[in-house]
């Protein structure tokens, strides 16, 4: 049993940082929420000649070449230098440069100034979005012929000069201000333009598009960020033939926690088992003596081994009944025997439900059941709320179902989280149910029915051809 748990928590390390480390910002080559990496793996699936710059020196290179390309920088921590930003402003006059960049500071003032451009730098925040936050808002793209629509998190309005060759392709709703100015009115969030001696841009006060957090969102009404961010890589480069350069060099690097480390788990939940098994073994040894004195004070003269035999059935009698109280509390019976009539006839009683906490499933079957229910519920949240049940707040639940039910679902939004990461693999736990799979998925099944019931929504079973399907979250409302 110890080598068991031994070999069970060995992997698990409980983890010490005196200093948290920081991320790479929009960086290519950061895979987090905040990078642009699968942006940087589109282009080359896409078909763009794409050329990477990790170093100030490599841009300069390239920048001072004179040979024809496409400069894409998104998000910049850092300002492009007097030689970089020359060199590009010749190169974009002379119709060798085009360029894609999306910046929501004011950090590189020297070189918007070369489209006749400015970003202020406030927050623009819409009151009619469909979002939760109205710092994030839809916007409808039009460059030439081609349109999109898509999604912008926490953009800043771009101001042109009267002499700019740019003109606004993407505006925010009449009804939008910003941070620093609140008068009410349309706010550009993308311009676009050409030069008669060739050279295109595309600027845009936002570099959310192309993170991996939203580069593949997409949602009912035609939202698609992926064909948003295409709509103006096309514009720039429209045949796929011009190299791309992806300066990557105005990033500030990740920074490493000061102090880290790692403690084992395994070690320690076996120490503890180890005194614990001690412990209980110290004082079942000396039981059959004192059961023994007892019932020879009462008259009844039994032996040793024979009071050993009864304290051992005794504690099989209570583990066994311990076991069966917590993990299986079903009353004997046939298992093919018809649904009694009151639970076909109680909406709120699915069928799919009893059928499913009748059946027997593996640990496979239950995780893959939680991720499931965990996706289904998310997309219902989204179309109810307009935010998924992981930033879903507790006071927009309260709204609908009261503080009570809002606490509870948000228990269960949590606890669903923790098991679909668990079920993808970026997650382990400290503690694994492991006998207690079947029960947690009735108790989260039971839970998400009543909350989706609050909705006016219910869970219903439907059959196929090939055989009994999985429960499934029905989207119609009940109606009286």
């Amino acid at each position: 049993m110890v080598a068991l748990v031994a070999v069970i928590y060995s992997p698990s390390t409980i983890g010490f940082s005196a200093s948290p480390g920081g991320d790479g910002g929009t960086a290519p080559t950061d895979t987090s929420a905040s990078g642009t990496s699968m942006f940087r793996t589109y282009l080359h699936q896409a078909g763009y000649n794409v050329t990477v710059a990790n170093e100030t020196s490599q841009v300069e290179t390239r920048l001072l070449a004179h040979q024809r390309l496409v400069y894409l920088l998104v998000g910049p921590d850092t300002a492009l230098n007097n030689v970089e930003v020359g060199a590009f402003k010749a190169g974009y006059d002379s119709g060798l440069f085009s360029a894609l960049i999306a910046e929501g500071n004011t950090t590189n003032t020297d070189l918007l100034a070369t489209f006749g451009a400015a970003v202020t730098g406030a927050v623009i925040v819409d009151p009619t979005t469909t979002f939760q936050d109205r710092q994030v808002f839809m916007v409808d793209l039009t460059l030439g012929t081609t349109s999109a629509l898509g999604v912008d998190d926490v953009a800043s309005p771009l101001r042109l000069t009267p002499s700019s060759p740019l003109r606004a392709t993407a505006v925010t709703s009449p009804y939008s201000y910003d941070t620093k100015n609140g008068t009410i009115g349309p706010r550009t969030v993308v311009a676009a333009g050409a030069l008669s001696s060739g050279s295109r841009a595309v600027l845009i006060g936002d570099s959310a598009p192309f993170t991996n957090f939203l580069f593949n969102h997409t949602q009912s009404g035609g939202v698609d960020e992926k064909a948003y961010v295409a709509a103006m890589l096309t514009y720039v480069d429209p045949g796929k033939v011009t190299p791309i350069l992806i300066d990557a060099s105005e990033y500030v690097s990740p920074k490493p926690p000061a102090f880290q480390a790692g403690l084992p788990v395994g070690p320690l939940v076996v120490y503890g088992m180890e005194q614990s098994l001690s412990g209980v073994n110290s004082f079942y040894a000396g039981f059959p003596s004192q059961v023994s004195g007892f019932l020879g004070g009462l008259g009844i003269h039994v032996s040793d081994g024979l009071a050993s035999a009864l304290v051992a059935l005794i504690i099989l009698i209570s583990v066994y009944g311990s076991v069966t109280r917590w993990f299986a509390p079903e009353k004997k019976g046939r298992d093919d025997l018809p649904q009694p009539s009151v639970e076909r006839t109680i909406v709120a009683e699915s069928r799919a439900r009893a059928d499913f906490l009748q059946t027997s499933h593996s640990k496979g079957g239950y995780v893959a059941t939680l991720a499931q229910l965990y996706e289904v519920l998310d997309s219902i949240v989204f179309s109810e709320f307009g935010t998924g049940i992981f930033s879903v707040g507790e006071g927009a639940l309260a709204a609908k179902i009261g503080a009570d039910e809002a606490r509870r679902a948000k228990k269960l939004f949590l606890s669903l989280s923790s098991f679909h990461d668990y079920a993808l693999g970026e997650r382990r736990f400290l503690f694994p149910p492991v006998l207690r799979w079947r029960a947690l998925t009735a108790r989260m099944t039971r839970d998400a029915e009543a909350f989706l019931n609050r909705l006016g929504i219910t869970i219903a079973g439907e059959e196929e051809q090939s055989g009994q399907r999985m429960e499934q979250l029905m989207r119609e409302k009940v109606r009286a």
